[in-house]
């Protein structure tokens, strides 16, 4: 009569995937990203935007309300800030766009400050600056957006 009651070789015990298999599979941990293999990379930002209004105590727009949209972007290794706010000369249309709304550039490792004229959209605070191809939204998933669009 045979013996029904052999063992498994120990090379095979603790493998809970093939009962066949002399070895760990972890092909199914790696497909799905929690194995030995290639980690998923983590999800940078490259920019970033936000809208406020405010009311300035002094200097020439005392008293007035301000809209003030700020947003950052990395070019290569050095970080532009990026400042743009409504003036004394910005007028809004029927649409609810601001005009002349003065948007600086600033280089943060070099301090050079860029200066130009933009629009602003009251409602949601978007910049464009067509000189520049340039958009900030503040709308836009993740925390906002600044950058170039295609016209």
């Amino acid at each position: 009569m045979a013996n029904y009651n052999m063992q498994k070789p120990t090379h095979w015990q603790g493998n809970t995937q093939h009962s066949f298999a002399p070895f760990k599979n972890d092909y199914y941990a790696r497909k799905n990203g929690s194995g030995s293999g290639q980690r998923k990379k983590d999800f940078v930002k490259h920019s970033g935007a936000k809208h406020t209004t405010y009311t300035p105590e002094k200097g020439n727009n005392k008293g007035q309300k301000q809209y003030l949209t700020t947003g950052w972007r990395l070019n290569g290794r050095e970080l532009i800030s990026i400042r743009a706010v409504t003036t004394q000369k910005s007028k809004e249309s029927e649409k609810g766009w601001f005009g002349s709304v003065a948007v600086t550039f600033t280089n943060t490792k070099t301090g050079e400050h860029n200066f130009y004229w933009g629009m602003m959209e009251k409602r949601t605070g978007k910049v464009v600056v067509q000189e520049m191809s340039f958009v900030m939204n503040p709308k836009a998933k993740n925390g906002g957006y600044s950058g170039t669009f295609i016209q």
